[in-house]
C-alpha cells in the first residue's frame, strides 16, 4: 500500500502580512482600552468625632485643596507670587507654605501660571520650590 504524500521538495511558505495585521490590531485595542488617568484614591472624607472626645482643630486643614494655583506677575521690576489668592513675600515663603500643605497629607496638583513678562528663571525657581517642598505634580499653565 502506498502512503499518500505531497510533494516534499517544496518548502513551507510563511506569510508575514496577516501576522503583522493581527499584532497591529491587538496594539490598537490595548491602547484604546487602557486608562491614562491617575486613580482617585485620595478623596476627601468626613472625620467623625469620637464619643466623649474632641478633635484638635489645629490638625485639620483650614481649606480643602483641589488644586493650588501659583500666579507669578512682574510689575515695575518687582516679582509678585500669589498662591490661591494669598500674596507671598518670596520663594522661601512659598516653599514653607507648600511644605505645610504636604505635611497635612494631601497631594494636590500645583499649577504654576506665570505672566507673559515673567522671566524663565523666576518660573523655574517657583517650580523648584514646589518640588523641594515635596509636591509630586507640578504643572505649568498653558494659554490658548
Amino acid at each position: 500500500m502506498k502512503i499518500p504524500g505531497g510533494n516534499t521538495d517544496r518548502s513551507i511558505e510563511l506569510k508575514m502580512t496577516p501576522m503583522i495585521d493581527v499584532v497591529f490590531l491587538l496594539l490598537v485595542f490595548f491602547v484604546w482600552t487602557s486608562s491614562f488617568e491617575l486613580p482617585e484614591y485620595d478623596l476627601p472624607g468626613a472625620i467623625a468625632t469620637p464619643p466623649g472626645g474632641s478633635i484638635d482643630s489645629s490638625a485639620q486643614p483650614a481649606e480643602t485643596f483641589d488644586e493650588i494655583i501659583i500666579r507669578i506677575s512682574n510689575r515695575d521690576s518687582m516679582t509678585s507670587i500669589n498662591m490661591n489668592g494669598t500674596v507671598l513675600a518670596d520663594v522661601d515663603a512659598l516653599t514653607d507654605r507648600l511644605a505645610q500643605v504636604v505635611a497635612i497629607g494631601v497631594q494636590p496638583p500645583v499649577i504654576v501660571d506665570p505672566d507673559d513678562n515673567v522671566t524663565m528663571d523666576v518660573a523655574v525657581s517657583v517650580y523648584d520650590a514646589a518640588r523641594s517642598a515635596g509636591v509630586d505634580r507640578v504643572l505649568f499653565a498653558a494659554s490658548e
